[in-house]
């Protein structure tokens, strides 16, 4: 009679790594700018892709605590393009000659913006000059 003997290597329980709402945010935001898909991030991260999403969701909610890096909405007003009350900018100014720029005024200020810009690069720079 054969007998077979199997060994079976018995792992501890599975210890989770708990992050800190820094870390989430920080993980979650490199989601929302970056072009890489959010398993790809989750991945290297050692995360479930799941948990990311959560994360997310709670971070869109504003449930991942106050970050003093956030954005404040800034008052916006919106004039027609014949609207002669606003003084427009020098004509040297070559932001003024083209048309669909945007100029935001800031106290420390302005900011145009023509074409195609980043919106991350645009966050940041908004941030910088709003302070």
């Amino acid at each position: 009679m054969d007998t077979v003997t199997e060994f079976t290597e018995v792992k501890g329980a599975r210890k989770y790594r708990r992050r800190t709402p820094d870390e989430k945010r920080q993980i979650v935001e490199e989601t929302l700018s970056s072009g890489r898909s959010v398993a790809e991030i989750a991945r290297s991260h050692e995360v479930n892709a799941n948990q990311v999403f959560d994360w997310r969701k709670q971070y869109l909610e504003g449930r991942l605590g106050a970050d003093e890096r956030r954005c404040a909405l800034l008052p916006v007003t919106v004039n027609e393009a014949g609207d002669s009350s606003v003084a427009e900018p020098a004509a040297s100014t070559p932001a003024a000659q083209v048309p669909g720029t945007i100029r935001i005024r800031l106290p420390r200020g302005d900011v145009y913006v023509e074409g195609s810009v980043d919106p991350d690069t645009l966050r940041v720079v908004i941030q910088c000059l709003a302070r």
